[in-house]
């Protein structure tokens, strides 16, 4: 007994050991594998990679190399898989069964006749109402992936979208200051206040390049949006023709949809537990068996035999009660959430729309406001340079505020995408 357990424990040590040394050679070959990464990325950054990007490639490479659409494709697939192919759940698999059976002591002769095997292709007599259940669960499940795989990529476009304008609005920005201006201040100071601003503008486009190579899945690479390239996002004349359900917010209305049509099957499931259950099984002989030498196929028509039953238990300790109240509770719960989210959804809307008329009147403004103060700028004094850039900075940040809301206006409109 001892000479055993000293033996057993001589192998454990051995083969943990082994492990052990096994795991730490592909630990380290995983290290080197992400050191040499880091080296190549290293060099392409520092050896200036930059490209430029105008935005109908930048929306190619968005659907081609995003690790979040290719992972919503993935689990889509899966789920269509499922939904498809349901009904070979209900294929009989062969199977192959074998073992060997030896006392401790007879192992150095171990024959055939030891040997027992068999093949056997058990049949699956599906239950039509589980079935029918996991069927609209497949497809709800399919068609909520392909739906919320869509508002992931309407995001991502309008994450992209932004990058290109904050492009825009920051390479276009001018960091020299009038130069009557500086006649009258410390020429020294205003050239380091200058070299400042152009190592801030050089950073702040440096992480907007940084921004749009992550977005693109674009490691090692340092892109650069052409933002002219861009789309219009003109809403003044189309916002009076978006109808909420007919070409704006559909997308919202069917995943609200799938999340109360979820909240009811789920509550089904709970209450189809208290039904009687109805049970189809089924016994068949081996396709082959093998036993002690003696091999050969027992399959015979006259020994299938079909077994079906209904159970029925009561729950007296009262869980079933419970877990059915608990399942009306969270649809109304749903159902409610989804009422206030509505609500509060429409108000937005309506407050974008007001919103949206306010800052065109405010844009129509200042752009006549700058153009009565260009005509004016030559020969004028020093304050009229100084209301027409200010003029030029509002019409600016008007116009990003316009942006912004054609952006969210954007994402539901239906028909542009």
């Amino acid at each position: 007994m001892l000479v055993r357990i000293f033996v057993n424990l001589s192998f454990c040590i051995l083969a943990t050991s082994c492990i052990s040394k096994s795991f730490d050679k592909r630990v380290t070959s995983r290290r080197e594998s992400v050191i040499h990464d880091i080296r190549k990325f290293e060099r392409f950054l520092t050896t200036k990679q930059n490209f430029s990007l105008n935005w109908n490639t930048a929306l190619t490479l968005l659907n081609e190399r995003s690790l979040a659409l290719q992972q919503s494709r993935v689990q889509i697939a899966e789920a269509k898989k499922t939904r498809d192919e349901q009904w070979k759940t209900w294929i009989p698999r062969v199977g192959f069964y074998a073992n060997v059976i030896s006392s401790l002591t007879q192992l150095g002769n171990l024959s055939t006749q030891d040997l027992n095997a068999s093949v056997v292709a058990p049949l699956n007599i599906p239950n039509p109402m589980t079935e029918r259940a996991q069927a609209f669960a497949n497809a709800l499940s399919y068609l909520e992936g392909v739906d919320s795989m869509e508002l992931n990529y309407r995001y991502q476009v309008r994450s992209l979208y932004q990058i290109f304008s904050r492009y825009e609005a920051l390479a276009g920005r001018s960091t020299a200051s009038p130069s009557n201006e500086t006649t009258k201040r410390n020429t020294v100071y205003e050239a380091l206040n200058q070299l400042e601003n152009e190592a801030s503008q050089r950073d702040s486009l440096r992480q907007i390049q940084e921004s749009l190579a992550q977005i693109l899945n674009l490691p090692g690479q340092n892109p650069i949006p052409i933002p002219e390239t861009r789309p219009d996002l003109d809403y003044e004349d189309r916002l009076p023709k978006l109808i909420v359900g007919e070409n704006y917010g559909i997308l919202a209305t069917r995943l609200s949809a799938y999340q109360i049509e979820g909240a009811l099957l789920r509550e089904k499931g709970v209450k189809m537990n208290q039904w009687p259950s109805v049970w189809v099984n089924s016994s068949l002989p081996s396709l082959y068996e093998s036993n002690q030498g003696r091999s050969g196929s027992s399959f015979e028509t006259e020994r299938i035999s079909l077994f079906a039953g209904l159970t029925k238990t009561y729950d007296i300790t009262g869980y079933e009660a419970d877990q059915v109240k608990n399942a009306k509770d969270n649809t109304e719960y749903v159902k409610k959430s989804l009422r206030l989210r509505l609500d509060q959804e429409t108000r937005q809307w309506l407050h974008l729309r007001e919103s949206y008329s306010k800052i065109l009147l405010k844009e129509k403004i200042a752009r006549e406001r700058l153009a009565q103060l260009q005509v004016k700028e030559n020969g004028s004094a020093f304050m009229d340079l100084k209301q027409l850039r200010n003029a030029q900075n509002t019409l600016a940040s008007l116009s990003y505020s316009k942006e912004q809301l054609e952006l969210e206006i954007w994402m539901w409109d239906d028909e542009k995408w």
